[in-house]
């Protein structure tokens, strides 16, 4: 792992690079009646291994064309290799780059290591591509391109994006849990509140922050109805259900009713959050620092609502 002079990596830089290391097959794994050990290298890829890793594959066609380019390297041998190996149209772009080049001085070495690096990136654009269109919604094309591939490529694919994934998400992760505390409370608050703010936390942290708000109002109405229900208003709450009339904001105005005043300011932050919630579900995408608000208001809420007293 890379490092300045003055500075040791710490422990988050340094699980954040080994994850990516892993990934990509720089490792090794030792077991004895001890245990296991790991090892996780970062070297320089030599010339041999990239002549290695270029001609992998039933692909005779392009071992053949970096024989004959190890042979002899001239223009005509390295168009011939690049067309191969990334296709005519980027390998004739990639040729042309070495026409001014004076090849006798390390061109094959150059050669290679052109063509290793593009097919590094065409093959992390694949796999990006791969992952991400499984997310999502996406064109028929695709969809046949991933039934017909080699379901053990596939695997390597979706392991190493997320892995690349996870790795630079990491550090963020740990700043963002870092900055979490523990929200004391007076009375304790039941399974399906505490399921919903450990679900928000959990997006917080791994920087879903669309799902955050939306969970965090979901945390809020369970909140609310509990809270009405244990300072003794089941009644009321019966009567809006039977309405359907149980709405978050009639469960906000029913408890700026029951609640006493001093809860008021808790309430208006609990509104804000519904109000947040239903513009990111219904009209536009939230801004990363809405959803942190409405995250922190969150936690803020819930502390109130669980330390109020029904003799307040």
């Amino acid at each position: 792992m890379s490092k300045s002079r003055n500075k040791e990596p710490n422990e988050v830089e340094i699980i954040a690079w080994a994850i990516q290391r892993i990934a990509g097959g720089n490792y090794a794994v030792s077991d004895d009646e001890r245990g296991r050990e790991l090892w996780v290298t970062e070297f320089e890829t030599t010339l041999e291994e990239m002549e290695r890793l270029l001609t992998h594959g039933p692909n005779e066609r392009v071992r053949d064309a970096l024989s004959r380019l190890k042979a002899d390297c001239n223009p005509s041998n390295i168009r011939a290799f690049f067309n191969l190996l990334v296709g005519e149209k980027l390998g004739a772009l990639m040729a042309d780059q070495f026409a001014n080049i004076d090849l006798s001085v390390a061109g094959y070495e150059f050669a290679v290591a052109a063509g290793y690096r593009q097919l590094q990136r065409l093959t992390a654009d694949i796999q990006r591509i791969l992952a991400k269109e499984r997310e999502g919604v996406s064109v028929p094309w695709l969809a046949n391109l991933e039934t017909n591939a080699d379901p053990k490529a596939v695997s390597v694919a979706i392991t190493t994006h997320y892995a690349h994934e996870v790795s630079n998400l990491f550090p963020k992760m740990i700043r963002r849990a870092e900055q979490l505390r523990i929200v004391p409370t007076q009375e304790k608050a039941p399974p399906i509140v505490k399921v919903y703010i450990e679900e928000a936390s959990k997006c917080y942290v791994y920087g879903r922050l669309i799902a955050c708000i939306i969970v965090c109002r979901s945390a809020i109405e369970f909140a609310l109805r509990d809270r009405l229900q244990s300072l003794g208003h089941q009644q009321a709450l019966n009567e809006m259900r039977n309405q359907r009339s149980d709405s978050l904001f009639n469960l906000i105005e029913l408890a700026r009713l029951k609640f006493p005043k001093s809860a008021m300011p808790t309430l208006d932050d609990a509104d804000e959050i519904r109000r947040a919630a239903r513009d990111a579900v219904h009209s536009e995408q939230p801004k990363p620092e809405v959803c942190k608000d409405v995250f922190a208001r969150t936690r803020g809420v819930l502390g109130e609502l669980y330390s109020l007293e029904a003799s307040q």
